[in-house]
């Protein structure tokens, strides 16, 4: 079975709600310019996600919805909604994950009990970073909190256009570097802020190889007794992590560097379709082709078959609860 662990679906109504549905691409900015994200016709058509999904070959698709980051709580219940209605039609294909406003307080994290505990949705997703918080905040632990008791998986996408860090902010390379650079704070904050000795429970998924973190991690190791805040290595926290295989489109470096530093029991296959491998976010998609042909390149690591049934989808699917 191959699980993708990112797939991003966005419910028309929404797109239409903010001014931001385009059949074309669409390339919508900041106040200030900065470009923040693409919006076109594949995010909310899922029977063509399906078709995509079957000529690739992945079976299963784990949905988030890049208008819910930083949206209402009134707009994460739409998604919610809607991401349950599709695994509802399309049951085994598309499994969901609830979002709802980090700070939202109690009646937000009630929304994560009704999404995960009445419409069936497998885990959660925010972002590395949310509203200039980073993800070692006190101010999360309610939310940390919630997930320990519901028990699913926390998917860590980068945020749109990441906060503090000045130099990033032209070329578009807030979206280009900065998410990635973002994405590798996110999971050394997580470490050195004691987020997982606090809630030894949690089980974050960091999207994009954690931003390339495998190729600092020496550096990390060796400089984390600096951070004075640990009580045990470096690596005895960063093994908890979970990373996910999307946003270098498939690139060999990526992931032979990723195979470097990461433990194969830590990875899961992800693509961040279809803002990957489509051409519309980047110049180089070759369609469900490069795909297939990353998902080759994975069946032909040097690693054995068990560790490599689980990367591309039984580690996902014991964290999503899909054994059952």
């Amino acid at each position: 079975m191959i699980v993708d662990f990112q797939h991003h679906y966005v419910p028309k109504e929404l797109a239409q709600k903010h001014g931001l549905y385009s059949e074309e691409p669409l390339f919508a900015k900041l106040d200030t310019g900065v470009p923040r994200l693409t919006m076109h016709a594949r995010l909310y058509d899922a029977e063509m996600q399906l078709r995509d999904m079957d000529e690739a070959g992945v079976d299963v698709s784990v949905l988030s919805c890049l208008l819910g980051w930083d949206a209402t709580l009134e707009d994460n219940r739409t998604i919610n909604d809607s991401l349950a209605e599709l695994q509802r039609r399309f049951p085994g294909r598309f499994v969901g994950l609830a979002q709802a406003p980090l700070l939202g307080g109690p009646e937000a994290m009630a929304e994560f009990d009704r999404a995960i505990g009445e419409l069936g949705l497998h885990g959660v997703a925010t972002t590395s970073q949310f509203r200039g918080l980073p993800l070692d905040s006190e101010q999360l632990y309610p939310f940390y909190e919630t997930v320990s008791a519901l028990d699913v998986p926390i998917f860590v996408h980068p945020a749109m256009v990441p906060e503090g860090y000045g130099l990033l902010m032209d070329y578009d390379l807030a979206r280009i570097l900065g998410r990635e650079v973002d994405l590798a704070v996110a999971a050394t904050r997580i470490v050195a802020g004691g987020v997982l000795e606090r809630f030894p429970g949690l089980k974050f998924v960091i999207g994009h190889f954690g931003g390339g973190i495998a190729g600092v991690k020496d550096r990390l190791v060796a400089k984390a007794y600096r951070f004075g805040t640990l009580d045990k290595p470096f690596e005895h926290y960063f093994d908890m992590l979970y990373f996910d295989m999307a946003g270098f489109e498939g690139g060999t470096v990526a992931l032979g560097c990723a195979l470097q530093g990461i433990r194969p029991d830590r990875l899961v296959f992800a693509t961040d379709y279809p803002q990957d491998f489509t051409g519309v976010s980047t110049d180089t998609g070759k369609g469900m082709t490069a795909l297939r042909d990353y998902i080759d390149a994975i069946r032909g690591l040097p690693l054995t078959d068990a560790d490599k049934d689980a990367i591309m989808g039984g580690t996902a699917a014991g964290l999503l609860g899909l054994d059952s």
